[in-house]
Parts: C-alpha cells; structure tokens; sequence
C-alpha cells in the first residue's frame, strides 16, 4: 500500500478523528461549531491536502483557502487559531503513519504531509493576513481622506475616526515629533495603561528600536518590534507605519499587533510534534525492554528457590531484583508521558485511596524507620476521580518523600487532607497534603521540578512529577510546593469536588 491508497482507504476515520480533535483541543470557537459544518469543512481540507500530496495539483486547497478565510474572519475566529485547527492534520497522520509504513516509506510519508501541511498554514497565513489588512488599509486611508477636508469636516470625521479605532482589537496610535497624540483602548490593555496616561509619551518608551525603523520602512510595510509594559517586562509586537495627516498636520499612525501567543503557539507545536515522534519511539523500545526485564525476574525468581546458594547470592538476587523493578518503574514512567492521558472518572474514597497507597510503601516506611502521621478529613464527600490516575501521583508523591528522608535524622511524613466547601454553590475543593521533614529542594529547582526530563537525583529521568501534573490537570486540579533545604518539603494537591449525583 502506498500513501495516496492510504489516504483513499483512512479517509472517513481521519476525517472522524480531526474532527473530533478540534471539536476538543484548539479552542471554545471550534468547540461551538455545528457538528455538520465542522465535518463539510474538515473533509474539503482533507480533500484539498489529498490532492496536493498525491496529485500534486493546488486548486482544492487554494479554494478552501479563500473559502476557510472569508468564513474564519466573519466569525472572527484568530489567526492562531485556524493555523492549529490545520496543523491537526499532521498531528494526526504522525500517529497514524508509523503503524503503516516503515523505513524509507515512512519517511517520504512523512516528508509529504508535512510539506502539504507547511505550504498550506503558509498560503493561509498570507492571505488571511492581506484580507485583514486589506481592510484596515482601506480604514486608514478612509480616514487620511476625511482629515483632509475644512475644520468642521475634520472634526466630524475625527470623531468617526475615534469610534472606530476603539472598536478594533489591534493597537492604535498617532505620533507626531516622536509623541504619541492618539492611544486607542487595545494599545492601552496591552501596555498596562490608560490611553490618556500615555498621549504625551515618548513613543521610544513604549517601543524598542522603533524611531529607526519607521524611519527606513515604506508606506504599509510591517515590521516586528518590542512593546514596553507599564512594569517594564516587554513583549513581541507586529507594527504597520503609515503616513497620515491628523489635526490637519503630517502625523504617523501605527496599528500594533501583540505576536506573543503565535510565537509561543508556533513553538509549542514543534515541541509538541518533537514529543510525539520520542513517544512513539519510547512505547517501541519500552516494550522489548520490559519482556525481557519480565523473562530476567522470572528467571531469578526460580534461581532463589535452589538451595544451594549462600548468603551472598542471596543477597545479589535481592539486588538485581531491586534494580529490575527501578528499571520497570522507569519504563512504567516513559510510556505513561509518551501516551495521551485519558482518565475515567467514578465516584472514590479520597482518604481510602491514599490509605491504601501507603499500604503499598509500609515496608519500605518501615525499613526506613520513618515515622508516619496520617490525619485525614472525615467530612470529605466522594470525588469524582479516575483511582487508577490517582494513585500514580500519591505512589510518586510517598516514594520522593521516602527518598527524601533517607539522609536525615528526623524521618517524619505527615498526609493529611481538608475539604473546603462552599455551601451556598455545593462546590469546593479537597486539598491533599503530602509533607517530609527531609533534605528539602533548591529555590532554583523548584521552578523546574515539574518540568518533562528535570530531575537532582543520580537514577531517574525525571518523569514522575511530570505525570503527576498531567494526570491532576487532567482533574481539573493544581499542585503547589514549600520548601526549605535542610527542613523539608510539602506538596499540596488540589482537587475540585461538587455534590454526589446519580
């Protein structure tokens, strides 16, 4: 099979799964789409992606381009937005082609979809961006026309001119001698201020670099820049200069555009599609590796049963044995970050679920010689949780407090738990507290300790918290962490509850 008679035969089941994707994952606007509509449009992308990949023919998805557009900014969807609800598409095919082709096919495969992908977010982009534009462009010069006119028509017409350029999104200023004489409310909202606090500024201090730039730019041309917050922190800005006359005098006006999100839009879905290829390569690996850590246990397991081995032998057993269920654990770690995480939730004992968690680790508690304290909430009603996904974070949270306290004279962990109700709503919170009185984490780790691969321990690879996070976000919950070196180290968990219903 070849990847046009892939495309043919998958066609309907990935039209199902992109669909069901946006309705999901990219924003409340695609989750507000009619579901017949979202399905016509889906199947004339995927239509228009088949023919430039195996036809090589770009009318189908210049038409839907012209289409998607006129029907995105009448709905006022962003541009961020549609740009994700295509890059879908790749994210789809990247789970779906390695399970059909392999080697070299696989990478011409790849190489093809990711290309129709790339040229078509591209070609959207543009025109998506030169029919807004396209808009504002006749705005402005509407504008310049009237300002133009004797002094009671320039007055009328600057307060139509005002009217608008409040109603847009994008930021609006008038400068004139490097002042700014005119702020809109969305400049305002971006930069922390009122738009009457800033007429009157320097524009140099709200912008960075942006005298010589606009100095050497033509008429219309867009240009990338840094706005300068109230506090200082600074954020990437799109800016179009254009020349105009205001008050009946020469003047700069500029639309600014905020570019952080599709900056961090565009970097996420890299990072994303990076992820996804070292998943599928961890679920390959970590499958051989645990068949053959399975095969090793069983066969020591026998080997102990001989009763000609001394103490010694014994007790290396014990060790591989040991070191095989890290190795496991480990494993068990990969495939849980590599996988996407669905939970299904039931009706659960928080306090009983932790109980039993700890029943897992008594032993290790007590060879530990660790003092435990447990004292649980008994006026916490049943959570609607996933107890399976639950006691991944409560095995990872006890087993770092154990590590934890392995090096200390005072070994005590504290589990508690609160419920904090609001009984006019019948909603709340339960909050789960997990504290050790061990070596505790550094001030600058403890900003990264949740973070994918981030870990100070000499064995792991730093995917616990990682899956702790998921899985309590996946609950709709936080987690939050104290810490002082030397004095210990509370993590607290935050789950959402509401009454019980049938």
């Amino acid at each position: 099979m070849n990847l046009c008679q892939f495309l043919r035969t998958e066609r309907q089941e990935i039209i199902d799964e992109w669909v069901a994707q946006l309705s999901q994952t990219v924003s409340n606007r695609y989750r507000q789409l009619k579901l017949a509509d979202l399905c016509e449009t889906v199947a004339r992308a995927y239509d228009g992606n088949y023919s430039v990949i195996c036809n090589h023919d770009w009318q189908l998805i210049e038409e839907f381009i012209v289409f998607i557009t006129r029907m995105r900014l009448e709905r006022g969807f962003s541009l961020s937005e549609v740009q994700k609800a295509f890059g879908v598409f790749r994210i789809i095919m990247l789970h779906r082609l390695p399970l059909v082709f392999q080697g070299d096919e696989l990478s011409k495969a790849l190489l093809a979809v990711n290309n129709s992908v790339d040229v078509t977010i591209n070609r959207f982009s543009e025109y998506f961006q030169s029919k807004h534009e396209e808009e504002m462009q006749r705005l402005l010069e509407s504008l310049e026309e009237k300002v133009e006119q004797r002094t009671q028509q320039l007055y009328n017409s600057e307060n139509r001119y005002r009217t608008l350029v409040e109603d847009i999104s994008d930021g609006y200023f008038v400068c004139r001698d490097q002042q700014l004489i005119f702020v809109n409310r969305a400049l305002g909202v971006m930069l922390g201020r009122t738009p009457a606090a800033l007429v009157g500024e320097n524009y140099e201090a709200c912008f960075t670099g942006i005298i010589d730039q606009s100095a050497e730019v033509a008429a219309h041309e867009v240009f990338e820049s840094e706005a300068i917050r109230l506090d200082g922190t600074r954020f990437p800005v799109e800016i179009k200069i254009n020349r105009v006359r205001y008050d009946g005098l020469p003047a700069l006006a500029g639309v600014c555009r905020d570019i952080a999100e599709r900056r961090e839009s565009a970097r996420k879905e890299l990072e994303h599609e990076r992820l996804l290829v070292i998943g599928r390569m961890a679920t390959v690996f970590a499958h051989e590796i645990r068949n053959s850590l399975s095969s090793i246990k069983v066969n020591v397991r026998i080997l102990q049963r001989k009763p000609a081995l001394s103490e010694n032998d014994i007790r290396r057993m014990e060790i591989i044995l040991r070191d095989i269920d890290k190795l496991d654990q480990l494993l068990r770690d990969t495939l849980l970050f590599s996988r996407f995480l669905e939970i299904s939730p039931h009706w659960h004992d928080i306090n009983q679920l932790i109980n039993n968690a700890l029943k897992r680790f008594a032993d290790r508690m007590a060879a530990a010689e660790i003092r435990l304290k447990v004292r649980f909430d008994e006026r916490i009603p049943r959570l609607k949780i996933d107890g399976k996904s639950m006691d991944i974070v409560f095995d990872n949270l006890f087993s770092n407090a154990i590590e934890a306290l392995s090096d200390v004279s005072l070994k005590e962990l504290t589990v508690s738990t609160v419920v904090r109700k609001d009984d006019s709503s019948e909603k709340g919170v339960v909050e789960v507290v997990v504290a050790d009185s061990g070596c505790g984490i550094r001030a600058e780790d403890r900003e990264q300790i949740f973070q994918p691969f981030f870990t100070t321990r000499e064995s792991g690879i730093g995917l616990g918290l990682s899956n702790v996070v998921r899985v309590i976000e996946q609950h709709s919950g936080s987690i939050r962490v104290a810490s002082e070196i030397n004095r210990g180290t509370t993590f607290t968990v935050i789950l959402p509850w509401q009454k019980e219903t049938e």
